[in-house]
């Protein structure tokens, strides 16, 4: 059986992806970046009438096993992995290393794209979780309100849904 609020708020894929500002920071010698994964309180339509908000403490539990999540590129390959993630009154902030590996070569794109400026915003991938998200219809549309999802990944992207929102730190 489906869920129709996953259907709507991810399509045909049950992983949910969306954008934020840049990374702030990207250290070139270990590939250590550092930057908001995703606002808190800062509604973002995703399509006409669609739209959708993050609560602060909505990835709490991301937090207290930083390394589960991954770091990912345009949502792709996973190029690193996270080292701390906090929670702040204005958002989801994580420390991650992009891996060095020649056997990756995301990761060297990755590392590129940042270096050049060309992929500076975040994108989040996210699982709702039972009783997690809320719905409230008014005459503009549907905004669901998520107070606690699973957090998979954090992507490096050109744009995020977020734009300058979710970035990196520079």
């Amino acid at each position: 059986m489906t869920d129709p609020l996953l259907d709507e708020l991810a399509g045909p894929d049950p992983i949910c992806r969306r954008g934020e500002g840049f990374a702030d920071q990207i250290t070139a010698d270990d590939g250590t970046i550092t930057g908001r994964a995703v606002p808190y309180g800062h509604t973002v339509e995703l399509r006409p009438g669609l739209f959708e908000v993050f609560a602060r403490g909505a990835f709490k539990n991301a937090t207290k096993d930083p390394g589960r999540v991954k770091i990912a590129y345009e949502h792709g390959q996973v190029i690193g992995h996270m080292v701390g993630l906090e929670e702040r009154d204005d958002g989801l902030w994580f420390t991650g290393r992009i891996s060095d590996n020649p056997a990756i070569p995301e990761a060297a794109r990755a590392r590129a794209m940042i270096d050049e400026g060309l992929a500076d915003e975040m994108s989040v991938g996210f699982r709702t979780v039972k009783g997690g998200t809320h719905a409230e219809t008014t005459d503009h549309g549907t905004r669901y309100m998520h107070t606690r999802a699973q957090l998979l990944e954090v992507s490096v992207v050109p744009w995020g849904a977020y734009g300058r929102e979710a970035t990196l730190a520079r």
